[in-house]
């Protein structure tokens, strides 16, 4: 009886042994399952968004509507894009609502680095390396690198900035400080995302004044003057209505007033400078964003050559792709 009695319990825990590798292979298969399903699905929505982007801008480039009859919907200033598996939803954007690399002050760069958390000393050193690179001469300020100090790299173009990206050739820069890094918060001992300069630039704008509308709260942060509290505050109010027009913003964002944030804003329109397109798959709610980048160019037309008859037209151009 003894005997049955150990055998029975062995073949429960081979029992039990099995069931639980059992178990735990199938988590496993489910687990690689979804993350396979995940990527199908965010290949998915990226080819969703490059193509409805692709499609906004040749129809923008020629100067052409969207006929009555398209399947593509224009809802509260976007372009619906419906797929069998989701939808692209595109939008044109002007670059507004972030900080221009080269219109921008030294003392909005100082302040847009203050922003991220960075030493005094370093700060000083990279915006003076970034007005050393986009001046025209090549005397060095005073924390600055002129091209004596660029030995075996690419020198300062001594002219605005071709792209953000080209920050990284600027003397003093780091990859950290420029893509973004993640910390531990010492008080909490939580992981914490620390964003990257490029998150705040752009080249599109060539103002110095950032629109309240479209900055988001990291861009607001960064202008000299602005108080977290205030920055904060101007999204949720924004969501309620936007912002039509200064007088508007401060009465309804009193705490602006007398502040040196206010000459850093404005609320007056640009011509849209890049596409987003931004595609969700429905069944696991997958996005992905790209931005198309474009480029606007005065061309002349000749109209005759006898009298001589011209006009000045404007040409959009592809420039590059931007993925997130």
């Amino acid at each position: 009886m003894n005997d049955r009695g150990m055998i029975l319990i062995s073949v429960l825990w081979v029992v039990l042994v099995i069931s639980l590798v059992a178990f735990s292979l199938a988590a496993s298969v489910r687990v690689e399952a979804q993350s396979e399903l995940g990527i199908m699905d965010s290949e998915k929505a990226f080819f969703m968004a490059r193509g409805a982007a692709e499609v906004v801008y040749s129809k923008f480039a020629a100067k052409e509507d969207f006929p009555d009859d398209s399947p593509v919907v224009v809802d509260n200033g976007e372009y619906v894009f419906t797929f069998d598996s989701g939808e692209a939803r595109v939008r044109f954007e002007s670059g507004d609502g972030l900080i221009d690399l080269n219109a921008a002050s030294d003392h909005l760069l100082a302040a847009a680095f203050d922003s991220l958390g960075i030493g005094q000393e370093q700060r000083n050193r990279v915006v003076d390396s970034i007005l050393d690179w986009r001046d025209s001469d090549d005397i060095p300020h005073l924390y600055g690198a002129e091209v004596n100090d660029y030995a075996g790299g690419t020198p300062p173009r001594n002219g605005p900035f071709g792209s953000v990206d080209e920050l990284l050739l600027v003397k003093n820069m780091t990859p950290e400080l420029f893509n973004g890094t993640v910390v531990i918060d010492s008080t909490t001992g939580a992981y914490r995302r620390v964003p990257g300069i490029r998150e705040l630039l752009t080249i599109a704008s060539h103002r110095e004044q950032v629109n309240p509308n479209t900055a988001s709260a990291g861009v607001l942060r960064a202008l000299p003057g602005m108080t977290p509290s205030i920055a904060e505050g101007i999204e949720p109010e924004r969501k309620k209505k936007r912002f039509s027009n200064m007088s508007e913003l401060v009465q309804r964002i009193p705490g602006l007033a007398d502040t040196d944030a206010l000459q850093y804003l404005s609320l007056e329109p640009l011509l849209p400078a890049a596409i987003v397109s931004r595609a969700t798959v429905a069944a696991s709610g997958v996005s992905r964003t790209v931005r198309l980048l474009f480029k606007r160019e005065e061309k002349i037309q000749y109209l005759t050559f006898s009298p001589l008859l011209y006009k000045k037209v404007e040409q959009v151009t592809f420039d590059r792709w931007q993925y997130q």
